[in-house]
């Protein structure tokens, strides 16, 4: 992948380019804490021949510089923000994917931006926290990612990868590099990302529902997601009941033995999934 910058109202946006411009384009958003390396990294391996893929770090994340408002952290305020990034990278209709927090991002922007999409691949998010996950309070989300970002300092890079290894069961030295993409050292090797952009994006989850954007969405859908952990099945079935409800044109795909990061666990087949559903998209309006 090519690494690039450009700037925008003050602020550096760092992102990275892979594949073709004369094939279908699909841009990439992460999870929280995350970067663009750390979640896409070996799926782009796999989708770089088919697509023209633009990867990017979200604000605060990765190299890109963080806001400095909590309300800029907004998914209404993300959404007006990508607008202008995006006008300014792409000059035809895209394929918006996220994963986890870049899912909701994705569905905000495509709520308030849908004649600048082909369609909308969601990657085990915007279906299920916090609204269907009854047992995930404000207090409880809040608080726990408060005391985590405090925790979430270590000596060394063995002991990030000792924590690192139980969220996937697919670990190989691709992931590994990754990892390494989201933290800094410091005293100690902490995440790139600070305790006030993830708790601002929390607070966004409650204050800006994804379920609020479902109405709003015009685009095609596809959402790839997780069967693990098994205790959040209650909420899995009732976010899938409601995106397809309100969402004309969603398809929703099972990746069996999968937990959160799925294209960690079964990249081939998370990518194969994305390339069948995008070539039958283009062919419908070919």
């Amino acid at each position: 992948m090519e690494h690039r910058y450009m700037e925008l109202d003050g602020n550096r946006v760092s992102y990275y380019m892979e594949g073709s411009s004369e094939k279908p384009t699909i841009v990439c958003l992460h999870g929280l804490a995350g970067s663009a390396i750390y979640s896409f990294s070996e799926l782009s391996k796999q989708l770089g021949d088919h697509f023209q893929l633009l990867l990017i770090d979200q604000p605060g994340h990765g190299k890109s510089t963080p806001f400095i408002k909590e309300e800029e952290y907004l998914f209404s305020s993300l959404a007006s923000w990508y607008d202008k990034v995006l006008s300014s990278l792409l000059s035809k209709p895209f394929y918006l994917l996220g994963h986890s927090w870049g899912a909701d991002v994705a569905l905000h922007y495509a709520k308030h931006y849908p004649e600048n999409l082909k369609g909308i691949i969601l990657l085990d998010g915007g279906f299920t926290f916090p609204e269907f996950q009854e047992e995930m309070t404000f207090s409880i989300a809040f608080d726990g990612w408060d005391s985590y970002m405090d925790q979430a300092k270590y000596d060394t890079r063995e002991d990030i990868i000792s924590e690192y290894r139980t969220f996937t069961k697919r670990w190989n030295e691709t992931t590994e590099e990754s990892v390494s993409s989201i933290f800094i050292k410091k005293d100690k090797y902490e995440l790139i990302a600070s305790k006030f952009t993830v708790l601002s994006i929390i607070k966004a989850f409650f204050k800006e529902p994804f379920t609020t954007t479902y109405p709003f969405i015009k685009s095609p859908l596809l959402l790839l997601h997780a069967t693990e952990p098994s205790e959040l099945e209650e909420a899995r079935i009732k976010g899938i009941s409601q995106l397809k409800n309100d969402i004309k044109d969603a398809s929703t795909i099972s990746m069996n033995q999968t937990g959160h990061m799925i294209q960690w666990d079964k990249p081939d087949e998370v990518s194969n999934e994305i390339i069948q559903w995008v070539k039958a998209k283009e062919e419908e309006v070919s």
